[in-house]
């Protein structure tokens, strides 16, 4: 077994990030205790001629920012922002998610500023956080070949995150890590000015719709997202390609999604 002591500053860190991951919250030691030597042994008796020495103060954690904080917090920054290298600075010095704690990267954006068609997802996947980039790996891979499916590529969309910090074990974002980051998205939306959007999955349709509804039942429908400060914009939500990596069966809804993203995207070249 290597000991701590032995280990390089990479694989201390390494296992640190698994420990944060996997929930422990508490030091382990090199070496395993032995729990029955422990019940059996006596306690030694105290030496009555020396005094015991005083208890050692418990130690101090800074409290926690109130869920409430967090949230009031967030829309005074995302508000401050007046482009979007100055909410992705404000994103990546913010400190009120959980979630920026185990997460690699703040993954903010992708694809190309200034596309008609901004894409969003719930959060960061694995190999995003690995590599710092949005929608890599492949997740990414299939998200290539949908746009090359109609014609399209990673330069004719602007991508965002609705949580732009990785769920541990590639899970949902929880309703509170939505609530604290939702002024981000709709600042991001706001500042990007896309003609539409495009939700990639039940957190993301769920965040910005405000839906409770399966991403089956809410997909392909043409629907209205609207910001804190009235802006409103046409979106429609499909299935994520992580999704779809485990369910291949369900392509079949991506493709008819996918014929009517086209169709907006050319009615927004005519009109453009």
């Amino acid at each position: 077994m290597v000991k701590a002591s032995e280990m390089t500053r990479g694989e201390l860190e390494s296992l640190l990030r698994f420990y944060a991951e996997s929930g422990l919250d508490f030091p382990l030691a090199d070496d395993a205790p032995n729990r029955f030597d422990a019940e059996t042994a006596t306690a030694p008796k105290p030496d009555r001629k020396t005094a015991a020495p005083p208890p050692a103060p418990a130690a101090t954690r800074l409290p926690a920012m109130p869920d409430a904080d967090a949230i009031a917090l967030a829309g005074q920054v995302a508000k401050k922002a007046e482009t979007l290298d100055d909410l992705r600075k404000a994103i990546e010095n913010f400190d009120g998610c959980n979630l920026k704690l185990t997460a690699r990267h703040t993954i903010f954006e992708g694809g190309t500023r200034g596309a008609a068609m901004m894409m969003i997802s719930d959060a960061p996947g694995r190999d995003d956080d690995a590599s710092g980039e949005a929608l890599t790996g492949p997740e990414g891979q299939l998200f290539d070949r949908m746009l090359a499916a109609i014609g399209r590529s990673r330069d004719d969309c602007y991508l965002g995150f609705a949580v732009p910090w990785r769920v541990p074990g590639n899970a949902a974002p929880s309703p509170l890590n939505a609530a604290i980051c939702r002024p981000f998205i709709e600042r991001q939306i706001e500042l990007a000015r896309p003609g539409f959007l495009v939700l990639l999955g039940n957190g993301a349709a769920r965040i910005l719709l405000g839906a409770t509804n399966d991403i089956l039942k809410l997909r392909g429908e043409w629907k209205t997202v609207k910001t804190e400060n009235g802006t409103e914009i046409p979106a429609i939500a499909t299935l994520q390609p992580r999704y779809l990596l485990e369910q291949p069966a369900q392509k079949r809804y991506a493709w008819a999604d996918l014929l009517k993203i086209r169709d907006r995207l050319d009615e927004t070249a005519r009109d453009a």
